[in-house]
């Protein structure tokens, strides 16, 4: 090291400028690097042509005026008798329209349909369905002298099976998806999103240059922001996707099998049993993020309070980490002993760098002494909490889950008071394990405080975390020091007065 000092102060900088790479890099991750995971260009079909969606036709000046709703157990959904078309999709857990403003805007909606004739997709589009409920099914039926098509929306529980019957249409017919409002990413991916041959591909609108297609063994595809998904999953063979304002996008199916329509949260529970659970965003740490997901998940399904299974989680890995707290803190009652022989060490050799650096390890050495076992702990947590951290961002259920002044746990906490506890948490660690170095505690309380700023503008489920961790950590310190090594003393003390 250039004949420096390696003694625990070094080597407690240097794991804390890891630590702070580490956070530097998964920030850099989550919040700037490229969403998708392919671009458009490398999938794409110059054999087959996508058709177009009749903008700047008449198209916008024909907006719906027949409308009827209807209300199901999850969503109110309302369906223009002109084109047969749905006009609003209002999620009634969460209090969210799917439709986008931008669809209204261009009178575009989901489940046009388009042949590439520009004639027949304007009648198809725009000429009066036959409109009907049999049960929890909606059917849309236009029929004249050349074609008839019939739309079949069912409703399962939460989400729909659209069937399609189609009569005189001999070109492919794509069915639309529609475009999802960007609000509140969070630098999450905004835009479509598809399964094409067992890969997820997350586009990013600018790199759609006008129309783009996909082909292939397509299992889901559509619009997706943080939160929420509006698309189709089943057995799709080409996605047709369509940047309208250089900022915007459309998708649209092509398919032959009845598939499901799904508008709503990403609700784990809702989207399982249709193949979505890919839309949720695991980004790169997905082998970590999924399972910690699911299981978070399934105490939230049995206790039904994200406030415990945040809590279940704490304690689990607190479980883990007995070994390296009671190693922690006997690496540091050990360095508490070695303090004053440190001392007299930098006192004689303060001239010879490198005879001093040597003396020292060798005192590590007899003494039993690991500089990096305090930071084993630390260390260990970085995964589990850039994964959590993840978690808590794509976790939509986590919008309607509330811990007393805060009212969701997917946002910062707005009067900062659980950032600062986690911070004086951080503080009484520090009063429960000191470092025999004054200067290190210092480095400590200084870091506590930038900490509390940093973590001031974080989801409020990942701070509870943090906080349950350091409250827990103290409670094992303390025990450690309290009854373990205290009992470990005196054996040891006695031992050593029947050989005497």
């Amino acid at each position: 090291m250039e004949n420096k000092d390696l003694d625990a102060k070094r080597i407690f900088l240097f794991a804390l400028l890891v630590l702070l790479m580490m956070f530097a890099l998964q920030t850099y991750t989550l919040f700037f690097s490229p969403k998708e995971t392919r671009k458009p260009e490398q999938t794409r079909q110059e054999k087959t042509e996508a058709p177009n969606l009749l903008l700047g036709t008449t198209r916008e000046g024909q907006p719906p005026k027949n409308v009827q709703e209807f209300d199901f157990q999850n969503f109110k959904v309302s369906v223009a008798q002109e084109g047969g078309k749905i006009v609003s999709i209002w999620d009634k857990k969460y209090n969210h329209q799917l439709v986008s403003e931008l669809e209204k805007k261009l009178n575009v909606y989901p489940l046009e349909v388009f042949t590439g004739n520009p004639e027949l997709d304007f009648k198809l589009n725009f000429s009066p369905y036959q409109l009907q409920q049999q049960g929890n099914s909606i059917r849309l039926e236009y029929k004249d002298e050349q074609v008839r098509v019939v739309k079949t929306l069912s409703y399962m529980g939460s989400y729909f099976k659209l069937t399609l019957q189609v009569e005189g249409i001999t070109s492919p017919l794509y069915v639309l998806a529609g475009n999802l409002s960007k609000e509140d990413s969070f630098y999450t991916h905004a835009g479509p999103v598809l399964n094409l041959d067992g890969k997820v591909i997350r586009i990013s609108t600018e790199d759609v240059k006008g129309k783009e297609i996909f082909q292939g063994s397509i299992s889901f595809a559509g619009e997706e922001n943080r939160y929420y998904f509006k698309g189709f999953s089943g057995k799709i063979d080409t996605v047709a996707v369509y940047n309208v304002d250089g900022k915007d996008t459309f998708v649209a199916v092509r398919y032959k099998e009845p598939i499901y329509f799904y508008a709503g949260a990403k609700e784990y529970t809702r989207i399982k049993d249709i193949g979505l659970v890919d839309v949720i965003d695991w980004g790169m740490l997905k082998w970590i993020v999924k399972p910690l997901f699911v299981f978070m998940y399934f105490i939230y399904e049995h206790l039904h309070s994200w406030v415990v299974s945040i809590l279940v989680l704490t304690l689990i890995v607190r479980v883990f980490m007995i070994p390296l707290t009671y190693k922690s803190t006997i690496s540091m009652m050990k360095l508490s002993e070695l303090a004053p022989k440190m001392q007299e060490i930098r006192e004689k050799y303060k001239n010879d760098p490198v005879k001093m650096q040597e003396e020292i390890m060798k005192l590590y050495s007899e003494a039993g002494f690991n500089p990096l076992s305090g930071c084993l702990p630390i260390l260990f947590q970085i995964p589990v909490f850039f994964a959590l951290y993840k978690v808590l961002i794509i976790t939509a259920d986590l919008q309607l889950a509330s811990l007393l002044w805060i009212p969701s746990l997917a946002q910062k906490d707005p009067y900062y008071i659980l950032p600062i506890l986690m911070g004086l948490t951080m503080i009484g660690q520090q009063f429960i394990s000191p470092n025999p170095d004054k200067s290190q505690n210092v480095m400590m309380y200084v870091s506590s405080v930038i900490f509390t700023f940093l973590f001031a503008s974080f989801p409020s489920g990942l701070v509870l975390y943090w906080t349950f961790n350091n409250i827990l950590n103290i409670g094992q310190s303390y025990f450690i020091k309290k009854y373990i090594l205290k009992d470990k003393g005196k054996m040891t003390k006695e031992k050593t007065k029947r050989k005497k």
